[in-house]
C-alpha cells in the first residue's frame, strides 16, 4: 500500500476496492428490502443474511485502515527471530512478492541488537519444483545471511501450518512476522491462536493482485471470529422474530 495511488494501476486498485465494497452494500440494502416483503418468518433468512453482510460494510474500512497502518510503520523489534511466510513459486527462484517479503525482512533485521534468525516457512505444492523455504534460503544466502542464521519450515501448506510448524523455532515465542500487506493482520491472528506473540509488517505487494487478496484475507479473517458476528446476525434475526410474534 505504499505504492502511488494515484498511478495507472493504483486507481485501478481503487476502483476495485471501491466496487468491492458497493457490492456488500448493495446485498446489504438488497436483502433487507427483500425482507420487508416476505410474509412473517420467510423474511428471517434474508434478515440473517443482510445482517452478515452489514457486519462487512462495518467492520471492511477498519480492516482496510489497520491493514495500511501495519504496512506504514516498521514495528519495533521485539526479538531476533523473523518468521517470513511462504508464496507460491513457479521455478526455483522466488517470485517478485515473496522477494519483497524476504527484502523487507532483511530491511527489518537491521533493527536487531544481536544477530538476526530468519525462519523461512513454506512447503512445497503439487506445482512447484522445490519448496518455497528452500527458494527462499537461497536467496537469503544471496544475500549475503549466513546458513547457520536460516532456520527452515518445509512441511507447511497453509498460514496455519506455517505457524504451528514454526513454533518451535521460537524459544520465548516473541518474533517479527513478514508477509505481504494483505495477508498480515490474519496471520498475526493465527499467531496468536498457536501462541505466539509477534509483530508484524506487511511487505509491498503488485498492486494489480492487492484488492482481491485483500478482500480474500479478509473473509478468511472474518471466520476466525465467527462467534461475533454470528452472534450478531443471530440477534437481528431474534429482534425480527419477536417483532412478528408481537
Amino acid at each position: 500500500m505504499r505504492d502511488n495511488i494515484t498511478s495507472s494501476s493504483g486507481l485501478k486498485f481503487m476502483k476495485k476496492i471501491n466496487g468491492y465494497t458497493l457490492a456488500i452494500l448493495s446485498l446489504c440494502v438488497g436483502t433487507h428490502f427483500l425482507a420487508s416483503l416476505m410474509p412473517g418468518g420467510w423474511s428471517l433468512p434474508f434478515y440473517l443474511l443482510g445482517a452478515l453482510a452489514l457486519c462487512f460494510v462495518l467492520t471492511w474500512p477498519f480492516y482496510l485502515w489497520f491493514t495500511f497502518l501495519i504496512a506504514q510503520r516498521p514495528p519495533q523489534v521485539p526479538s531476533n527471530r523473523f518468521i517470513i511466510l511462504g508464496a507460491g513459486i513457479f521455478t526455483e527462484q522466488v517470485t517478485p512478492m515473496l522477494k519483497s517479503r524476504l527484502d523487507t525482512a532483511l530491511s527489518l533485521a537491521n533493527q536487531s541488537k544481536s544477530s538476526p534468525i530468519f525462519i523461512v516457512s513454506g512447503g512445497q505444492g503439487p506445482d512447484e519444483p522445490i519448496s518455497e523455504a528452500l527458494a527462499m534460503q537461497r536467496y537469503l544466502l544471496a544475500q549475503g545471511v549466513p546458513k547457520k542464521q536460516i532456520l527452515m519450515e518445509d512441511q507447511s501448506t497453509n498460514t496455519v501450518e506455517n505457524m504451528a510448524y514454526s513454533k518451535p523455532f521460537f524459544p520465548h515465542q516473541k518474533g517479527v512476522c513478514v508477509t505481504s500487506e494483505f495477508h498480515i493482520l490474519r496471520a498475526l491472528k493465527i499467531g496468536q491462536q498457536q501462541g505466539l506473540s509477534l509483530v508484524g509488517y506487511g511487505a509491498s505487494s503488485p498492486i494489480v493482485f492487492r484488492a482481491r487478496s485483500l478482500i480474500r484475507d479478509y473473509c478468511g479473517l472474518l471466520f476466525k471470529y465467527a462467534l461475533l458476528w454470528w452472534s450478531f446476525g443471530s440477534l437481528v434475526v431474534l429482534i425480527r422474530l419477536l417483532y412478528i410474534l408481537s
